[in-house]
């Protein structure tokens, strides 16, 4: 538990927040500034900045109690046309609270809130192909096959 950290501070029960559902190793409550009604954050019940402080089971847990809150939103009768999960890691991404959480956030057709998607130029071929190669090689040092 990091002392000065807000969402720390809920899971210790320490402040307050409307918890909706938990886990194992996860917690989900409503979003003080929500974009919508019934936005949702889900984080891990123990400190980690972000992903990457976070193991694989942890992971796993976040997202699962992610999809559990997607499937209750749906069925709740707030408005939810569809469901964004954003996870934004790093200042760089917008990470305004450096505790890892997983935003679950019901969409509604005109709700003014969007991502600019793509790039100004399309990539090529070849572009993608290298991608995918440097991919491919992280991902064989992190998780090796076998």
């Amino acid at each position: 538990m990091d002392q000065e950290c807000i969402f720390c501070a809920i899971v210790a029960d320490r402040d307050r927040a409307e918890i909706i559902a938990e886990n194992g190793a996860s917690l989900a409550f409503l979003d003080a500034y929500p974009i919508n009604p019934g936005h949702v954050l889900v984080i891990p019940k123990t400190h980690a900045r972000d992903i990457f402080e976070m193991d694989s089971a942890g992971a796993e847990s976040l997202f699962l109690l992610g999809h559990r809150v997607a499937s209750t939103l749906k069925e709740s009768g707030i408005p939810a046309e569809g469901i964004n999960f954003v996870m934004s890691n790093g200042a760089v991404a917008e990470q305004s609270v450096f505790h890892a959480h997983l935003h679950v956030i019901p969409r509604i057709t005109g709700d003014g809130f969007g991502f600019r998607e793509g790039s100004p130029a399309p990539n090529t071929a070849l572009d993608l192909s290298m991608a995918a190669g440097l991919l491919r090689t992280a991902g064989d040092r992190i998780n090796p096959r076998g």
